[in-house]
């Protein structure tokens, strides 16, 4: 290795569609132990950066990056918030970039090539192995999903059983027979409230959409009310045909307090909080059409009803 290379910041992305368990993967990194003063970077879609309020790490290194995606703002955001950070800090470590949900990680893995003091290290990509082959399938989402397969070197599979462990494992390694695949669970459900050897990086191939999210919307809602959980378990199952993911925190008035809520794939989560917000903060990422704008409503009138209610 070269002098240069030694001294180039490794970089390392994290990807893997909305609900595979990105940042339970990177809390774990976290808990086995990063290198000393390592940088990160949390991308959410929605306009409340939740992952980044989920993120185990010191505050002051994590950058947070919301309302929208980094691999459409290479040149823009990302690319302009990390050489400002380069500028102000001292030389981080690793710089670790946990992508949105529907992010081409091998677009934000190609920063590395813009800047001479980067290195691209790995391209992850985090699989929720009982969702892949609806994912594979579904036309609205299934080019998003086919891309962070195929633009990883590293593919882990969460979340799967092992009657399908197979023909998982066959669709993923037909998208991506380059990566090292591997099944690791990353968190036991039992924690949960529950309602229902690598190749080097490489750029992905094949015909895939450039804006393939360009249909999908995310809005947010916020108060200060406790909630009725039954109500919201119930309207968030009635959009279920128009809702991709939900996640953020609820004062709940069942007398716990503030409850972490993730839903994806069909599938409701409560747990408790461990760094609970003031306030109730909830991000909706779902396919945009007058269904979306009804699920809006709804859940502003639940979080936040009216003073005559």
């Amino acid at each position: 290795m070269s002098t240069n290379e030694a001294e180039q910041i490794p970089l390392t992305v994290i990807g893997g569609f909305l609900g595979a368990g990105k940042t339970t993967y990177l809390n774990n990194l976290i808990k086995r132990g990063l290198p000393a003063n390592a940088l990160l970077v949390v991308n959410d879609f929605g306009d409340i950066n939740i992952d980044a309020e989920l993120v185990e790490y010191r505050d002051d290194n994590i950058m947070q990056l919301s309302n929208g995606c980094v691999c459409c703002t290479l040149g823009g955001t990302l690319a302009e918030q990390l050489a400002a950070a380069l500028r102000i800090r001292s030389t981080p470590a690793a710089i670790i970039i946990e992508a949105s949900g529907v992010a081409n990680p091998a677009r934000i893995a190609d920063i590395a090539k813009l800047s001479p003091r980067l290195r691209l290290d790995e391209v992850v990509c985090i699989v929720d192995g009982s969702q892949a082959p609806h994912h594979a399938q579904d036309s609205l989402i299934g080019d998003t999903w086919r891309i962070q397969v195929a633009s990883a070197n590293r593919v882990y599979i969460n979340r799967l059983t092992a009657s399908d462990k197979p023909a998982v494992f066959e669709l993923l390694k037909h998208i991506n027979p380059e990566a090292f695949i591997e099944y690791a669970p990353l968190a036991s459900s039992s924690s949960l409230e529950a309602h229902s050897s690598a190749s080097q990086p490489r750029t992905a191939h094949g015909n895939f959409s450039s804006h393939p999210h360009a249909n999908w919307h995310s809005f947010s809602v916020t108060g200060s009310a406790s909630i009725d959980k039954n109500k919201l378990n119930t309207l968030l199952d009635s959009y279920r045909d128009v809702l991709l993911r939900a996640k953020g925190f609820m004062l709940v008035n069942d007398g716990v307090g503030v409850e972490l809520l993730q839903y994806s794939g069909g599938q409701l989560y409560w747990q408790p909080a461990l760094r609970p917000p003031i306030e109730n903060r909830l991000v909706f990422i779902g396919i945009a059409g007058p269904r979306f704008d009804a699920l809006k409503q709804a859940a502003d009138a639940l979080v936040k009803p009216s003073l005559s209610s």
